[in-house]
This record gives structure tokens, C-alpha cells and sequence, in this order.
């Protein structure tokens, strides 16, 4: 029996809301994360069958973000439609590391890049827990870079991206 391979880069639409933007129509820096965090949640229960929610419910085990380095490349404005892009760089037995970047939905420039850290704990020990085999044979399947921390820097990444986008102009 074949499987279909899991999609590494998952992706979705937003609509930059008023009420998340400053006096001057920008979407509002501390807003980013909610939108990087809930474009995810999403992708991960419509494209992985995974529900965090249910699944914390279930197990009692959760991720919390542990961490979060973001870039402001471009503006994003009031009423604009983006499109958000994550995926797993890479995973540990306690640890994930995604990836989100907020697209033009009509250029594909890149406006913003998240890297967010999360821990898996045990919500009723309130430590640190062990990612089940089968979450890790996902992760197996979607990670870019695979098993285990890679050396890697996020302002690096951010310049990757921007001399990427240069050579695209």
C-alpha cells in the first residue's frame, strides 16, 4: 500500500483585520505571531489530520512556544490578504522549530519570516515530555531539515530569503 505524501509547506489566506493594525494601517508587530499561530493550527488539522486541541485533551500533553525571532521585511496593511506559509524546519524528542513566512498574495514577496521554538510538556507535570513515535514519524515525513537541531542561524535564513527574492526581481 502507497501514501499520498504529506505537503513539507503548508499555506493559507488571512485578511489583515482593523483591529489588529496601528494608527497608521499597519498590521501591528505583537499581531504577527497570532496570525503565524493560527494560520498553523489550522494547516496542521486540515492538511495532517492533527488537532492540537484534541490532542492535549487526549493526552494531556501540549506545545508551548518557547521562543520566537521574526523579520519585518514589508508592510502589511488593513484590509490586505496574505498569504501565510509554514512548515517544520526541524524536531528533537521535546522540541519542534517552525517556519512561517506572510507572502504578497499577488507578487509572492516576502513581507515577514517567523522562526517560533516550541516545547512539548506534560500539561499535568508541567514539565518537559517526549514526543510519542507517532508524532515523530510525521514530523519524520514533513521536517525540512530533519531529526535534531540543525546549526543553522535565523539571520541567515532572512538573508537566504532576501537574496532569493532579489534574484526573482
Amino acid at each position: 500500500m502507497t501514501t499520498t505524501p504529506k505537503e513539507k509547506v503548508l499555506e493559507s489566506k488571512a485578511l489583515i483585520r482593523f483591529e489588529d493594525c496601528d494608527p497608521f494601517g499597519h498590521l501591528n508587530n505583537g499581531r504577527y505571531i497570532d496570525y503565524y499561530l493560527n494560520a498553523r493550527e489550522d494547516q496542521l488539522r486540515d492538511n495532517y489530520n492533527l488537532d492540537i486541541y484534541a490532542h492535549s485533551k487526549n493526552t494531556g500533553q501540549a506545545w508551548v512556544v518557547a521562543s520566537n525571532q521574526i523579520a519585518y521585511l514589508r508592510e502589511v496593511n488593513f484590509m490586505e490578504t496574505v498569504t501565510i506559509k509554514t512548515s517544520l524546519r526541524w524536531y528533537t524528542d521535546t522540541d519542534l522549530l517552525m517556519e512561517g513566512q506572510m507572502t504578497d498574495i499577488k507578487t509572492g514577496a516576502i513581507k515577514s519570516v517567523i522562526w517560533t521554538r516550541f516545547t512539548y510538556i506534560d500539561i499535568r507535570k508541567g514539565g518537559k515530555a517526549q514526543h510519542p513515535d507517532y508524532l515523530k514519524q510525521v514530523f519524520s515525513e514533513v521536517a525540512l531539515d530533519g531529526e535534531g537541531k540543525v546549526d543553522a542561524y535565523f539571520e541567515d535564513r532572512v538573508k537566504e530569503l532576501r537574496s532569493r527574492a532579489l534574484a526573482l526581481s
